[in-house]
């Protein structure tokens, strides 16, 4: 049984190099190693054609990074790849052409990751033994962050008409494993015949909710089995502590929209329930402008907040395009 790996890396060097020491230090080694760098600018090229170059060689050679795992590493058999991207295609066109030229490889099943997720040294061995006992297509295993479970990225479907989520319960992760609807990318591992079945991740989508949308489209194929024991630290902000607006919420709003409109039980009800909910916080900003007393920090967020949903709704009869100039990475309220 062959395990190839996906990253889709941006602009995060450090953190890349971390992650890569964890991928290629697997107790269970990977055939092959994709990395998809969205055109970064911060020397993670140069970082990874060197990368690239020292594992093709002959001779073993240690990694270039300080933070290599003292347990050595296992050159992949199917090589180490690396794809340069002429512009940033965001997570979901990152994933989707990462995924695309994994479906060609000989490889059995594929991690898929960002460069943020640090994977156990076991994570794969374990993610194996529950392959071998069980007959699902995908698997993953416990998202911690800042040494806490995260519970956002292993979800169940609460109600199929307004395509709502709920998170896992905590409770869940004490038993070996539980079965649950929807997987976020981080140490999400997926059959390559199932990818060659459905295809690749909506590459129009950009960022946010392409993965959830993939789970949709595989879930009454087959539902995720979480390997609890099997454990990746997420090196991103503790849940909660995210920004409450941002650039990358015009996107999970816009995509969320195409997903109920697709997948929901009565799309017409859906989308009253998203066209009343968005409007309704418009409402809220603007009374809160209004009567409250705030500072200009927070009356910016207000307004950008505004926009975001009236962009959103304005858009909501057309399909995602891809990268909207108006919402460009590292934006935001000014």
């Amino acid at each position: 049984m062959k395990f190839g790996a996906i990253i889709v890396t941006y602009n995060r060097k450090s953190l890349l190099e971390e992650c890569l020491s964890c991928v290629l230090g697997q107790s269970l080694p990977f055939f092959q190693i994709c990395v998809v760098d969205n055109c970064s600018t911060d020397g993670t090229a140069a970082y990874l054609d060197q990368l690239a170059a020292q594992l093709s060689a002959k001779d073993a050679c240690p990694l270039p990074a300080s933070n290599a795992p003292a347990a050595g590493y296992t050159r992949p058999e199917g090589g180490f790849l690396v794809f340069h991207l002429p512009e940033n295609r965001g997570g979901a066109g990152g994933f989707a052409f990462g995924l695309g030229k994994m479906a060609e490889s000989s490889c059995d099943w594929v991690l898929i990751i960002d460069d943020d997720a640090m994977i156990g040294r076991s994570y794969m061995e374990r993610i194996y033994a529950a392959i071998r006992k069980n007959d699902f297509l995908a698997y993953s295993g416990t998202v911690k962050t800042e040494g806490r479970i995260d519970g956002s990225h292993r979800r169940r479907i609460a109600n199929p008409l307004l395509m709502t989520y709920r998170p896992v319960p905590e409770e869940a992760y004490e038993q070996k494993a539980f079965v649950y609807d929807i997987s976020t990318f981080c140490g999400l591992v997926v059959k390559t015949s199932l990818i060659r079945e459905i295809g690749l991740p909506r590459e129009e989508y950009f960022i946010w909710f392409d993965d959830t949308e993939y789970c949709l489209r595989f879930h009454k194929r087959s539902a995720i089995l979480n390997v609890n024991q099997a454990v990746l630290d997420h090196r991103t902000a503790a849940p909660g502590a995210a920004p409450p607006i941002s650039w990358k919420h015009f996107y999970g709003f816009r995509n969320s929209i195409d997903i109920g409109r697709t997948y929901s039980l009565c799309p017409p009800l859906y989308l009253g329930y998203i066209f009343l909910n968005h409007q309704a916080h418009i409402a809220v900003d603007r009374l809160c402008l209004a009567f409250r007393r705030e500072d200009e920090k927070q009356k910016k967020l207000r307004r950008y907040r505004i926009q975001v949903y009236r962009d959103v709704l304005a858009g909501r009869r057309e399909k995602p395009h891809g990268r909207d100039e108006r919402y460009l990475p590292g934006t935001g309220p000014n």
